[in-house]
């Protein structure tokens, strides 16, 4: 495997692991039916990037722009911060929400970005059906946070994560 087809397949490992975050929070608020749906779409979301990143590796449609490794360390490591905090079987929705914005405010968007840029050449609506997904991924996190949480704060934080997508 190539050092390309590594960072790739490292950076599906970790959308996936996400995507397992989030599914144990839809479990989690299993008691309250809309704040589970919506861990399950965000968990769908995180699969979907790790299903892309794995088109992009076995077709070699694949960016050349090199990820320092020390940000996969990185994302990593937060990811497994993360899972530590979600696993919590006391997790409040609070804490929830602010794992998720520790790993969505992350380097993970901007890597997910770069590695998919690949696509806009030959697969443009791919590539603008990604760009939307993304941006609706962060409104669907402020909507949530402003219907689940009493903090505008989170609110305004996920907005300005979706403004990096516009």
């Amino acid at each position: 495997m190539t050092a390309t087809e590594t960072t790739y397949a490292r950076f599906e490992a970790i959308e996936e692991r996400l995507a397992h975050c989030y599914f144990l929070l839809h479990e989690r608020f299993m008691t309250d039916p809309q704040l589970a749906a919506f861990w399950v779409e965000a968990a769908m979301d995180e699969l979907q990037h790790s299903s892309l990143l794995r088109f992009c590796r076995e077709r070699s449609i694949m960016s050349v722009s090199e990820i320092d490794p020390e940000v996969s360390e990185r994302v990593a490591q937060l990811v497994e911060h993360v899972a530590s905090i979600v696993r919590s079987p006391d997790v409040s929705i609070k804490e929830a929400f602010y794992a998720s914005l520790l790993i969505e405010s992350s380097e993970i968007e901007d890597v997910f970005d770069k590695l998919t840029a690949s696509l806009r050449k030959d697969h443009f609506l791919l590539y603008q059906a990604i760009q939307t997904s993304l941006r609706l991924h962060h409104r669907k996190f402020a909507e949530a946070a402003g219907r689940f949480l009493d903090d505008p704060a989170y609110v305004e934080a996920f907005n300005n994560l979706g403004a990096r997508h516009l």
